[in-house]
């Protein structure tokens, strides 16, 4: 009998860290959910699956440090060796990551309550502002990709065409691919968003660029 209450209390401790992952679990398939519904391509697996392993992992990493101030340091340094080589370009998928970590935090932390309310909150804030851009946006706003040679004096052939139909473009990213072809990332703003398709056919047209998509913001 003295071995049985003696092995109680770490039972009960066991079932309340369980809770609190499932807890996790759950609020961080909510993100994803709000995730989805908000973004505008088919999401990746990867990135979906990622935010629910991170809000249950640092659940559990809260719960490990405690009030101890070494087990954060000791943690900290731990993580540090980690390298990631994707880079996130969106910066509204680094905002969902930082909705998992925070939903985790609150939990490990002992907070299911801010948990629960700052996931269901924060995630009808970005219904909304979903939504409202999409019914009350003026559409005018593109994601542009498309590739060019690897030859310095091509690099702004596509310029007249922008002059022409752009009031606002900003580059997010440039690299090379496999082929060799430079691939350059835009998001551009039309004055005319009527004119998104001589817009995409003029750019399409032109000697040199290849690959052309070109996607609603």
């Amino acid at each position: 009998m003295l071995d049985f209450f003696t092995t109680f209390p770490p039972l009960i401790t066991i079932g309340a860290d369980a809770l609190r992952m499932l807890l996790a679990f759950v609020l961080s398939v909510f993100i994803v959910n709000i995730y989805r519904w908000t973004h505008a391509e088919i999401p990746q697996k990867s990135f979906t699956d990622t935010l629910i392993i991170l809000c249950m992992l640092i659940s559990v990493v809260m719960v490990i440090i405690g009030d101890s101030i070494a087990r954060a340091f000791s943690l900290v340094g731990a993580l540090s060796i980690i390298r990631f080589r994707t880079a996130i370009q969106d910066p509204r998928d680094i905002g969902f990551v930082f909705y998992a970590l925070a939903v985790g935090m609150a939990i490990g932390a002992g907070n299911p309550s801010v948990a629960v309310m700052a996931t269901f909150l924060i995630g009808l804030i970005i219904l909304g502002i979903y939504y409202w851009h999409e019914h009350f946006g003026n559409g005018n706003e593109f994601s542009l990709e498309f590739c060019l040679p690897p030859d310095p004096s091509l690099e702004t052939i596509y310029r007249p065409v922008f002059n022409k139909y752009l009031i606002h473009e900003r580059l997010l990213d440039k690299r090379i691919k496999k082929t060799q072809l430079v691939e350059l990332n835009f998001r551009v703003k039309l004055e005319n968003p009527q004119e998104w398709l001589d817009f995409f056919n003029e750019l399409s047209g032109i000697e040199n660029v290849t690959d052309v998509k070109m996607d609603k913001e």
